[in-house]
């Protein structure tokens, strides 16, 4: 009997390096899952088309979970098999309360992310770094239109996210969240605010891929490093944190994995398997 039968990772900070590439011994371990008959399933905060298309294309993937669990994909179909909107009126509300404010306001919508071209622009003055910047800028399309226009258009609005300049805009767009109400809310990068519908996390796109494929909780490995992975490692049997992972993760998992630069996820599953990496 093998211990796992699926294992969940969170990109950013976890499955890839902090150069954001895919570390070689991760790419070695989809082999190793795939001769399993172990499933590997992309969990983040990412819209799906921005996972890295090797990892998308490898034999062992065969669903992803996008926009923090908003989205659960099934990559060999090409298509989404669970989605959860956002209210449009929460959004809206959202949108007006913090237009004042210097944050962007990124718009996950039918797998792509839209960014008002200004906000788009005054992101690089914002203090994020340079690896993360440089993959914000290539996966958001910055447009012209507004952001009411962006939500009019959409068949359903995924996720928003928000970074922001200074702790002044921080605390502002803290206060129009708190007062709007209507949304699930977590960091996936010390500087931002990653918003979904209510209810809505990795932790419950995990529990619905499982319940979907027939597989317990109970049988699922999940990695993660930032507070929007808090949920997965909690509804996953086996929760592991990055050992960059900052502390609120870290004091949830049941394990303690080497860092993303250290190809953590792939030491992790390969002894659990008791296969040499």
């Amino acid at each position: 009997m093998l211990p796992v039968k699926m294992v969940f990772a969170d990109m950013d900070g976890t499955f890839l390096a902090t150069n954001k590439s895919v570390p070689p011994q991760n790419m070695e371990l989809l082999d190793v899952l795939a001769s399993c008959g172990i499933g590997f399933v992309p969990c983040t905060g990412r819209p799906v088309s921005a996972v890295p298309q090797q990892v998308l294309d490898h034999k062992a993937t065969h669903y992803a979970v996008g926009s923090n669990g908003s989205v659960v994909y099934d990559v060999q179909a090409g298509e989404p098999i669970h989605v959860v909107g956002m209210s449009r009126r929460a959004v809206l509300d959202l949108y007006e309360s913090v237009r004042g404010l210097n944050v962007t306001f990124d718009v996950f919508s039918d797998g792509k992310v839209y960014a008002e071209r200004a906000r788009y622009e005054a992101m690089s003055s914002y203090g994020i770094d340079e690896p993360t910047l440089l993959m914000l800028r290539r996966v958001r399309i910055p447009v012209d239109a507004s952001v009411p226009e962006l939500v009019e258009r959409a068949r359903a609005v995924e996720k928003i996210t928000c970074f922001w300049l200074d702790e002044r805009d921080r605390r502002g767009l803290e206060l129009a969240i708190e007062r709007v109400g209507a949304f699930s809310s977590a960091h996936g990068h010390p500087k931002n605010f990653e918003l979904q519908a209510e209810g809505v996390s990795k932790g419950f796109a995990l529990t619905w891929l499982c319940e979907h494929v027939g597989v317990g909780s109970a049988d699922v490995v999940a990695f993660g490093d930032e507070a929007n992975d808090v949920t997965l490692l909690e509804a996953a049997g086996d929760g592991v944190a990055m050992s960059n992972a900052i502390p609120e993760v870290q004091e949830v998992a049941n394990h303690i994995a080497p860092s993303n630069d250290d190809a953590g996820v792939a030491s992790y599953v390969m002894a659990l398997l008791g296969v040499a990496d």
